[in-house]
């Protein structure tokens, strides 16, 4: 009986389902759904009947969560942006597919300028996006609290050009039109758990794809957030509680955890 951390019980029900994934998309007629994708929340994490279990069988400690703190490296960020504007990599036949090109690269500049989390962003509407004042309006997010979001001058240049990609229909945008005010086209505007769940469960696997064509694999969505939030420790001067009212983390320790600078960066702080 072997105990895996829950990061590497994610890592292997994630390469399963994207398996499943495959075959729903493939032969809907075998499975209709993949039920990989409904797991609860927490589900790599051991309970304690698990971890009686466990230790009965092997009196060690038993594996917890480390907490993630994986960034950007020098050239990936470059590469992503390779990827997203639909640039063949030189060992692929061809380049990566992508629907709503346009769209996934506002993603990916507001998930970087931002750190806002995939919810907030794909279920916003034009109305909560105002340029002059250079702010988004959040009206619902995960803590449940309206946040204010200021838009850095990439943020403002990359809402604008998109508005201009879906007027023109150019990017991969001819089609989508800002139906019901949305911004973005995944999400369906339902307020329902299975609306979200499908938005988010459409996006990470799309930009999944791209991470993997861009040689970033171990790279998730959220990891943007946790780039973002240690680029607003590295480049501006904001205090933390200037960041944590812009970023929506409403524990201090959660935040700290964010910050992790790299050294290389501190040093030129340093006399």
């Amino acid at each position: 009986m072997k105990k895996l951390a829950p990061s590497t019980i994610r890592h292997y029900v994630g390469a399963l389902a994207r398996c499943l994934d495959w075959l729903v998309r493939r032969q809907d007629t075998i499975l209709v759904s993949n039920p990989l994708r409904l797991l609860p929340k927490k589900y790599a994490t051991y309970t304690d009947a698990d971890a009686a279990v466990l230790s009965a069988a092997k009196p060690q400690a038993i594996p917890k969560d480390e907490p993630r703190d994986r960034r950007l490296g020098e050239t990936e960020e470059a590469k992503i942006r390779l990827v997203l504007s639909g640039t063949k990599r030189d060992d692929r036949e061809r380049p990566l597919s992508l629907k709503w090109q346009g769209a996934l690269e506002l993603l990916f500049d507001l998930a970087l300028e931002s750190a806002m989390r995939l919810r907030e962003m794909y279920t916003l509407r034009l109305d909560q996006i105002d340029i002059d004042r250079r702010t988004i309006f959040l009206e619902k997010t995960k803590n449940g609290d309206k946040r204010q979001v200021p838009m850095t001058s990439v943020s403002i240049q990359a809402i604008q050009r998109y508005l201009e990609q879906v007027r023109s229909g150019d990017r991969g945008m001819e089609g989508w039109s800002f139906k019901n005010d949305q911004l973005f086209p995944w999400w369906d505007g339902n307020d329902t758990p299975e609306s979200f769940k499908k938005a988010t469960a459409l996006l990470s696997r799309q930009f999944a794809r791209v991470f993997e064509y861009a040689g970033c694999e171990d790279l998730v969505f959220h990891d943007l957030r946790h780039e973002a939030t240690s680029r607003f420790f590295i480049r501006t001067t904001l205090s933390d509680l200037q960041i944590s009212k812009i970023t929506g983390h409403k524990d201090p320790r959660m935040l700290s955890r964010y910050a992790n600078l790299r050294g290389s960066e501190l040093s030129t702080l340093l006399w």
